[in-house]
């Protein structure tokens, strides 16, 4: 009978770190578009308060 390519850990450790970067990758866009979403806000706002 043929050995496994990937044991059980392996493929644990795999899924885990497969995981990381997607959590990882989650954080940094909600992050990106938070950012996005704070300098159009005070950018309006600047805009509306600014004297003439």
């Amino acid at each position: 009978m043929p050995r496994a390519r990937w044991s059980r850990l392996d493929l644990c450790n795999s899924a885990s770190d497969a995981g990381t970067a997607v959590g990882v990758g989650l954080v940094i866009a909600l992050r990106a578009a938070a950012d996005v979403i704070l300098g159009i806000t005070y950018g309006l706002h600047r805009l509306a308060t600014r004297r003439t």
